[in-house]
């Protein structure tokens, strides 16, 4: 004999399991939330981190005690073609970040 959904007990979630189901869920959002702008930030430190490097003192350090002059037009390491575009990167990873973190994420950026 078949049993018809009129006889079969309907499982009603209680009051606690949905408010559980609930917390994990907006847990996950979280998680991802942060793994993304975890994942944003370490891109802009990198870029960051080149056009540092791009900005160091060619000169040794022994050069720098014995006074040797810094060269006068000094360019940066793959030229300034390449310096702007980190800087541009830079700050379109840190508006991205801000977008991200403040919740505009939809909207387009102010700059």
């Amino acid at each position: 004999m078949k049993k018809s959904l009129k006889d079969s007990p309907l499982k009603r979630r209680t009051d606690e399991e949905i408010a559980r189901e609930e917390i994990d869920r907006i847990n996950a959002r979280l998680r991802h939330f942060r793994g993304v702008a975890a994942s944003v930030m370490n891109d802009a430190l990198e870029v960051l981190n080149a056009v540092w490097d791009s900005c160091q003192d060619p000169r040794s350090p022994e050069e720098i005690l014995d006074g040797v002059p810094e060269p006068l037009a000094r360019t940066p390491a793959g030229g300034w073609a390449e310096f702007f575009e980190r800087l541009h990167l830079l700050g379109t990873y840190i508006d991205y970040a801000r977008r991200l973190c403040d919740g505009s994420i939809d909207q387009p950026s102010s700059n």
